[in-house]
């Protein structure tokens, strides 16, 4: 109303003269001379105006009816256009001419001239004419219909003008819309763990477990217009409109944790995994996508349902732990890959992540005895400027056999040649390796790790050994090792260097331990291996112990059973991830937060004790890792964003584990 108001008493409006007149004729009353004179002047500024405002509509209609195009060829009248047609101000937006077919859709037919073109559309702007394209992006909405519009500027005496053209395009937006909500999204349902649940049952209690996993999910897509199909024993196949997964999804996959209540005589609970692929151009490219997506989240450790489009993942889910699998079988199949593509190659680079531990350093370490024993050149690409793990590396530097095997990635790139293999460890997204040129650089890559897949991970892997079970990196390349080399060939610093990883990973065996962690430590100590040469590289130093306390004593309480600490200071990394595993000592702590500066960015080191899954939180972050060690890298953040930024995430992700619980 305000606005209509300060419209209406502008210069050149009707108001403003009437007003005008009222006040000069008010004169009168005081003084006829001075009454008289505002009279006339009232009357010769609306003379004028009206003058004026002619004189611009008789030069925008000469305009419309005299516009060359290329060839010296008049155009018919614009003013007899069947095309809704507007000229307006470029700078303000400003109507000064509308023909009548626009003023039928606008239904202003006798109002559009002075009024601007985001009252008639809000979503109207005209940075594309001003980058010289001629057609609006996207559709405009003018009340319930939708337009293309086209359009081009026009210099003029009367300033910057823009002339547009609406088509009128809502059938086509209802049609396309109701093709997108009832395009078919293909899904892939798998049953995590199903070897663990059918382990020692019997047939009837298979049948039963079965039959109760069947059973709710024909419950969860009964409403949904669904199909869905059992293939395999532990395989479904489900094809469901997009606007039924949308529903589906807005309820975070109910289903994921009505299968958890299963459960066998032996008390392992069912879990599920869902890949969904939507968006294809076909149904062969969806049915693509669901493969990808039922790997990612397997990969992830299961229990999760994702979702990939034709441009990225959405995750739902994922909290449950990694069921460890007990069979061998992957580790020796890749193991003899891995074997064969040594032996192709001319020469072999180790890697790991940025920032490199002793989980990096130690699996580096059996992939080297692996390439030294098959006789093939072998280098570790680490920057020994910025490593946790500078102790171990100059262990393992005194020896002989280590003689110029740790480079810099520079180094690296000058000797890489068409037939090197690369080999990362500990790592799976190409922007945390220690070299993402190198990565880029070479087309024999295989990957190794123990770290939840997150959704920009190495693609085109030759061989990948990715399980989200494992402790550690350390302990996936030990069992690599059982089928690689004899036991002899180890050296004992070797030997040691994985265990370290191993123990690091695990902080002294305490957390994410299986049957498979203890084997793969009983067969480090079986080729040399010494527990007590392993924990006097985890000693720290007086500066150290002293800058994790002083971390610990800035912690605060969040809530949720989770405490965080945050410093402005530059401190090593070691303490910080040691001032995490301390947090988590506290009665009552189910996760630690620690964030501290790294030169211009903010880095951040996650645990949890079990009930926390901390990659998730990380993920919000930007970061990843597994469920209860994780971090994150705030680029260019200061420590008052990185605290804002950190407690936003924590809030978040218990709002959503509230709402998947409710």
């Amino acid at each position: 109303m305000k606005k209509k108001f300060q419209k209406a008493l502008q210069p050149g409006q009707t108001w403003f003269y009437l007003l005008f007149l009222l006040f000069a004729a008010g004169g009168l009353y005081f003084s006829l001379w001075y009454g008289a004179a505002g009279i006339a002047v009232c009357v010769v500024l609306r003379l004028a105006s009206l003058r004026q405002e002619s004189e611009r509509k008789r030069q925008v209609q000469d305009l419309m009816e005299n516009i060359e195009v290329s060839g010296g060829e008049i155009k018919p009248a614009v003013t007899h256009s069947p095309l809704p047609t507007v000229v307006a101000l470029a700078t303000t937006g400003e109507i000064i001419w509308a023909n009548e077919a626009f003023a039928e859709i606008s239904g202003q037919f006798s109002g559009a001239r002075h009024m601007r073109m985001t009252e008639l559309a809000p979503t109207f702007e005209t940075r594309w004419l001003i980058e010289g394209k001629e057609e609006f992006p996207g559709e405009l909405r003018m009340g319930r219909r939708a337009y293309h519009v086209f359009g081009s500027m026009i210099p003029s005496g009367a300033g910057q003008m823009m002339m547009l053209y609406f088509i009128d395009c809502t059938e086509y937006v209802r049609l396309r819309d109701a093709a997108e909500t009832r395009h078919p999204a293909l899904a892939i349902i798998a049953i995590d763990n199903y070897e663990e649940l059918m382990k020692n049952a019997t047939d009837s209690e298979k049948s039963a477990i079965l039959a109760d996993i069947d059973r709710r999910l024909s419950e969860w897509t009964r409403n949904s217009s669904a199909v869905l199909r059992k293939y395999d024993r532990d395989k479904y196949i489900f094809i469901i409109e997009n606007a039924e997964l949308d529903k589906l999804a807005a309820r975070k996959f109910a289903v994921l944790q009505e299968v958890r209540d299963i459960r066998n005589h032996e008390g392992v609970l069912a879990t599920l995994s869902i890949g969904i692929g939507r968006d294809g151009e076909t149904l062969a490219e969806s049915y693509q996508y669901a493969g990808l997506a039922i790997d990612m989240a397997l990969s992830r450790g299961g229990d999760q349902a994702v979702i990939k489009n034709r441009y990225t993942f959405e995750f739902y889910g994922g909290l449950s732990e990694e069921v460890e699998k007990r069979t061998k079988v992957k580790s020796r199949v890749v193991a003899n890959a891995l074997s064969q593509l040594i032996r192709d190659s001319s020469q072999v680079l180790v890697m790991g992540h940025k920032n490199s531990d002793m989980d990096a350093i130690g699996a580096a370490a059996g992939m080297v005895c692996a390439a030294r024993v098959k006789g093939k050149p072998v280098h570790i690409v680490v920057d020994q400027q910025h490593t946790m793990a500078s102790d171990l590396i100059e262990r393992l530097e005194s020896l002989p056999e280590y003689k110029d095997v740790f480079i810099s990635a520079e180094d690296a790139m000058i000797m890489c040649d068409f037939n090197t293999l690369l080999i990362v460890v500990d790592v799976n997204r190409p922007g945390y390796v220690e070299s993402e040129a190198l990565l880029q650089s070479i087309n024999k890559v295989a990957v190794i790790d123990h770290h939840r897949r997150a959704a920009d991970y190495i693609e085109n892997a030759v061989v990948s050994l990715h399980e989200p079970y494992a402790s550690s990196a350390s302990e996936l390349v030990s069992e690599l090792l059982q089928y690689l080399v004899p036991n002899n060939d180890i050296l004992t610093s070797e030997a040691e260097a994985m265990l370290a990883g191993i123990y690091l990973d695990t902080k002294g065996y305490s957390t994410r331990t299986g049957v498979r962690t203890f084997e793969a430590a009983a067969y480090l100590r079986r080729a040399g291996a010494e527990v007590s040469d392993v924990k006097r590289l985890f000693q720290s130093s007086f500066d150290q112990y002293m800058e994790r306390q002083k971390i610990i004593s800035s912690a605060r309480n969040c809530g949720q059973g989770v405490i965080f600490a945050l410093t402005d200071q530059e401190i090593d990394r070691i303490a910080a991830a040691q001032a995490a595993d301390e947090l988590l000592s506290i009665i009552g702590t189910r996760a630690s937060v620690v964030a501290f500066r790294s030169g211009a960015d903010m880095a951040v080191s996650a645990r949890a004790s079990g009930q926390v899954n901390v990659q998730l939180l990380m993920e919000r972050l930007g970061g990843g890792g597994n469920h209860s060690a994780a971090g994150a890298q705030l680029k260019n953040t200061t420590p008052e964003e990185a605290d804002r930024m950190i407690t936003e995430a924590i809030r978040g992700y218990f709002a959503d584990q509230e709402s998947e619980a409710q």
